[in-house]
């Protein structure tokens, strides 16, 4: 085929996907379109730091007391227990920089390859020009 036709069937095709999308609805967005979502306690207090907690009656619930020594030994058995399983937790963690830094390694090695092989073909291209250019002139 020659570049004549391919570049008319390219652009005749091109043509018709523009065609085909652009008659396509777009999707509903904007605020009015979102989901209202409420915000938990936790959110609350963390956006308004200065607001006022309500006063407890209890003065157990304040200061972490247990008026019954059986719950307070199994309070402190199951807050140890969750910090053990933190502390394990922690060690196992990917972060985002250590993902990142995998990608950019792999990218770096990839492109050295890619580089060490680009000389490896030009010198041979380059002895194989210099001993025909020899052989030519003896």
């Amino acid at each position: 085929m020659s570049p004549i036709i391919n570049l008319s069937l390219l652009f005749l095709l091109s043509l018709t996907l523009v065609s085909i999308t652009s008659q396509e609805e777009r999707a509903p967005h904007g605020l009015v379109y979102e989901n209202p979502v409420a915000f938990p306690p936790s959110a609350y207090i963390f956006f308004h730091p200065n607001a006022q907690t309500p006063k407890t009656k209890d003065s157990c619930t304040a200061s972490k007391c247990s008026p019954l020594p059986q719950v307070e030994a199994n309070q402190k058995y199951y807050e140890n227990k969750a910090s053990a399983e933190e502390s394990q937790k922690s060690g196992k963690q990917i972060g985002a920089g250590f993902v990142a830094g995998i990608i950019f390694l792999v990218t770096f090695v990839v492109l050295l390859v890619i580089g060490v092989y680009y000389v490896k073909v030009t010198r041979q291209v380059n002895m194989s020009r210099t001993i025909s250019n020899v052989q030519s002139h003896a």
